[in-house]
């Protein structure tokens, strides 16, 4: 008897590791998938700025891409020349940067 309803767990047990281990999976892909996207928009924006805008490497303080709701993917940046302001930018999917607060003095030499 005991042996019938050790059977029949198993397969219970079997399910719910192999569920547990479906969603950690699934959480690790989309970490990492988040990750991949911060450090790609983190690249793009700094070859743009070194390389259309024309600032150097000791131009920029720190770059740094979060999730955020409207944009998705804002990225943050601070420059040396001023380092208590944080500057927006986005590339709207488009790989356009564009600086978004217009509150704050802007550092795309171009036209927005």
């Amino acid at each position: 008897m005991i042996l019938i309803l050790f059977r029949r767990c198993v397969p219970i047990k079997k399910f719910v590791a192999f569920s547990v281990l479906i969603i950690l999976l699934l959480i690790v892909g989309a970490y990492t998938a988040l990750q991949f996207k911060y450090h790609s928009l983190e690249k793009s924006l700094k070859t743009y700025l070194l390389n259309v805008e024309g600032y150097s490497e000791s131009d920029v303080i720190s770059i740094r891409a979060k999730l955020g709701s409207m944009p998705k993917f804002p990225v943050y940046v601070t420059f040396s020349d001023d380092p208590d302001t944080t500057y927006i930018f986005t590339d709207r999917d488009a790989s356009d940067w564009t600086q978004l607060d217009p509150k704050e003095p802007q550092r795309l030499k171009k036209k927005n």
